[in-house]
């Protein structure tokens, strides 16, 4: 009889966390702050470098002066009763002078998290 109740217990616990898993999607190339460094140089590197390095911007503002590089890892993880999403974002940021030379660059790094309890409800 103990024997059925652990494999019912078993059978149970598979059934459970059967439905577990895990997600991950990203979008856009990866920034890493090295490779950038060894490209990127403010007062030196040109438009044109930056375009051949990363290919055409994410988007652009200020008549071009002003690019952007966005990349983004969303990962979804989802187990019977309770699951949740993080997404991590970089942005490269470039400003260019009037000449078309690097003013100035920055990454931004953003990190967001949110969990969902029993139903889909979220959790804080």
């Amino acid at each position: 009889m103990k024997r059925y109740v652990w494999l019912a217990i078993g059978l149970c616990l598979l059934m459970f966390f059967s439905g577990c898993g895990y997600k991950s999607q990203k979008q856009g190339a990866m920034i890493d702050e090295a490779s950038v460094d060894k490209v990127v140089v403010d007062g030196q590197t040109t438009r044109q470098e930056v375009v051949l390095e990363f290919g055409p911007p994410t988007k652009t503002m200020e008549d071009e002066k002003m690019f952007f590089y966005t990349w983004t890892e969303t990962s979804k993880s989802s187990v019977p009763l309770y699951g949740g999403e993080t997404t991590v974002t970089r942005e490269l940021i470039i400003l260019f002078d009037d000449d078309g030379v690097v003013k100035n660059h920055k990454i931004i790094k953003t990190a967001r998290e949110s969990k969902s309890g029993f139903g889909g409800q979220k959790v804080k």
